[in-house]
C-alpha cells in the first residue's frame, strides 16, 4: 500500500466527531506512530483521483452513490498493510461498502488498471510503523482502546477530497446518499 501526498485526491467517507477524537487519543499513545491524515474510511483503493479525472467522472459517480441509502458501519476488526506497516481498523462486512467500491471502480477503472492490488479492504488508517513488532505491538493495544468504546455510524455522505500540503485532506465535494 502506497502513502498518500499531497496532490492526490480521493472519495472517502469521513468518521463522525467523537470516532476521530477517539482515535486521535489512540494515536497520541503509540510511541512510533508517524504523521497520518485526517481519519477516514478510505472506499476505494486506490483513492488517488486527479481533479481533471474528478470533473470526467462526477456525474456517474453521484449517480451510482444516489443508489444507495444511508446504512451503518460498525469497526470490529484491526490489521496491518505491509511496506510500510500501516495499521488499521475495519468495519464488520458491509455489503454497501463492497458493492460501492465495485459500482466506483467501474466509472474509472483507469485509476485502478495494472496495479498489483490486495482485494478491497474497507478501513481506517491508524498509524504508520516502522517495523512489523510495533505495528503488531500497536495492534494489540488498539484492540483494547476499541473494547472500550461504540465505533458505529451511519454513512449519509461520500466525499471526493485532495491531500494539501499541510497533509490535510480538502473537502472539494460532498455527495450525499
Amino acid at each position: 500500500m502506497e502513502a498518500s501526498k499531497p496532490g492526490d485526491g480521493g472519495i472517502f467517507i469521513f468518521l463522525p466527531d467523537d470516532i476521530t477524537r477517539r482515535i486521535y487519543s489512540w494515536q497520541s499513545q503509540f510511541r512510533e506512530y508517524f504523521k497520518m491524515p485526517k481519519p477516514h474510511l478510505t472506499l476505494m483503493y486506490p483513492p488517488y483521483i486527479s481533479r481533471e479525472m474528478w470533473i470526467k467522472y462526477r456525474k456517474n459517480t453521484v449517480r451510482a452513490a444516489r443508489l444507495f441509502k444511508p446504512f451503518n458501519v460498525e469497526f470490529t476488526k484491526t490489521g496491518f498493510f505491509k511496506d510500510p506497516f500501516f495499521l488499521y481498523i475495519a468495519p464488520s462486512y458491509s455489503k454497501e461498502l463492497f458493492e460501492m467500491n465495485e459500482k466506483l471502480a467501474s466509472i474509472c477503472p483507469e485509476n485502478i488498471q495494472g496495479l498489483n492490488l490486495e482485494p478491497f479492504i474497507p478501513h481506517v488508517s491508524i498509524g504508520t510503523f516502522a517495523t512489523e513488532e510495533s505495528a503488531l505491538k500497536a495492534q494489540k493495544q488498539l484492540e483494547g482502546f476499541m473494547k472500550e468504546t461504540d465505533l458505529k455510524f451511519t454513512v449519509k455522505d461520500i466525499f471526493y477530497t485532495i491531500l494539501d500540503d499541510d497533509f490535510r485532506w480538502k473537502i472539494h465535494d460532498i455527495i450525499s446518499l
